[in-house]
């Protein structure tokens, strides 16, 4: 029988938990190590209520000592595997601890995370699998009535590359590695990659834009660095004014730039605690909202109509909707005051800005109160919309290399309809035959 979920997550006792050299670095294994060494014993992250009843997972709410003692665990498993710098390594895991968790332990491994839906079809992730040569997964074996794990244990057998197989959860299939067991090691993990450039290759993450209008409807893989994830999180945490206080409660799943921008990366740029519901309940979702503390909500913009129906507590601060383009605003909106609206354009920026002082939708391309060198937009006389700066400097994967980033006008593949200056829907261009990053 495995321990107690605290004991199989917490530092042992007189242990001095392992940080990286290059406190410097943008990716979360440097964020969560620097929090560690700031402030030991503050919450990182926090489970979803219920979350048992469809992982067969005790609930588990992590320190900073403790989050960090976990990566150091993982990346040490993970270095172990022997492989080579930078190789994709897929992560098929419902929002929470676990993907959050393993999202930095790839990076303190030198290796890049490749984040998989879990809503992706067997032949999706083969086709994935295939053309990007994954090497691994970090998956669970059990997500209420998917059994993850044995979909990736299947795609093992017909992909020989694929030979890295590791999940979460009870009754871990025969040859994967026990990540709960992994937890339960005991001794300090050497430090892992101290310094990242020494690892050739930019590092950084892959996701997948399923929104990009190709007959075939084949995801394309998309590679943004971590510099470029740190600065659109600062983007995204200036624009809500989000503070160390909070509580962030995020219903958007860690698997593309959307929900890592808006979750774990806003959470570590701004020092909150986070708590990721990895399979939506509203039961969970009203355990959740109160609190002592303040606590900001994070949510796809098309739950706002039920949102409005809530009666939200005081501790509550404000909420974040986040859009997907293509999107139609509506003229009335159902939440009004706190409100703050996030528009993803596939997988290259994230624009955000709260509702105005009347508690009305504004999201505008006119940002002159935002840093241009982190991310600025503009819109062209066809209405086609491009984006420039830190913040939008993602690039489609060509083959498996990483993509050398440019900081040029990137058309994101959208346009905007404006009335008054304000965004009130975004289509999808005329497809042209070009490079959406070119």
């Amino acid at each position: 029988m495995k321990p107690p979920a605290q004991a199989r997550w917490a530092p042992d006792t007189g242990e001095e938990s392992p940080s990286p050299a290059d406190t410097n670095a943008n990716g979360p294994a440097a964020l969560f190590a620097r929090r560690a060494l700031a402030d030991p014993g503050g919450t990182a992250l926090l489970p979803q209520p219920g979350g048992m009843q469809w992982s067969g997972r005790e609930e588990i709410s992590l320190t900073n000592a403790e989050a960090e003692m976990a990566i150091s665990r993982l990346a040490a498993q993970l270095a172990t595997f022997g492989l080579p710098p930078r190789a994709l390594f897929g992560v098929a895991l419902p929002a929470g601890p676990e993907a959050c968790l393993t999202i930095a332990a790839l990076e303190r491994a030198g290796l890049t995370p490749c984040l998989i839906p879990l809503s992706w079809s067997p032949e999706q992730i083969g086709s994935v699998v295939e053309s990007l040569g994954l090497v691994g997964v970090a998956t669970q074996s059990r997500v209420g009535e998917l059994t993850p794990a044995l979909e990736w244990r299947d795609l093992a057998m017909r992909y020989f590359g694929l030979r890295f197989l590791t999940a979460f959860g009870p009754a871990v299939p025969d040859g994967f590695t026990d990540l709960d067991a992994v937890m339960a090691q005991s001794g300090v993990p050497a430090a892992i990659s101290a310094d990242p450039a020494a690892v050739p290759g930019p590092s950084g993450y892959v996701s997948f834009d399923q929104s990009d209008g190709k007959a075939d409807g084949a995801p394309v893989a998309w590679f943004r660095s971590w510099a470029s994830a740190r600065a659109a999180a600062e983007s995204f945490v200036a624009a809500t004014d989000m503070s160390p206080r909070e509580r962030l409660l995020t219903l958007i799943a860690q698997d593309d730039h959307r929900g890592l921008t808006t979750g774990l990366m806003a959470a570590l740029v701004s020092g909150c605690a986070l708590e990721a519901h990895g399979l939506f309940s509203s039961n969970a979702l009203a355990q959740s909202l109160p609190g002592e503390g303040p606590l900001r909500l994070v949510a796809p913009g098309w739950t706002e109509v039920d949102l409005a129906r809530l009666d939200f507590p005081e501790n509550l601060c404000g909420v974040v909707l986040v859009h997907e383009a293509p999107v139609r605003f509506k003229a009335q909106t159902p939440l009004t005051h706190g409100v703050t609206d996030a528009l993803a354009f596939g997988e290259i920026a994230l624009l955000t800005q709260p509702r105005d002082a009347r508690g009305r939708f504004a999201l505008s391309l006119d940002r002159p109160d935002a840093d241009a060198s982190m991310l600025a937009v503009r819109r062209e006389a066809d209405g086609s919309i491009q984006f420039r700066g830190m913040a939008a400097q993602a690039a489609p994967l060509d083959g498996r290399t990483p993509p050398v980033e440019a900081d040029i006008w990137r058309d994101c593949g959208f346009i905007a309809e404006v009335f008054a200056g304000i965004v009130i829907g975004v289509t999808r261009a005329p497809a042209s035959g070009t490079d959406p990053a070119a």
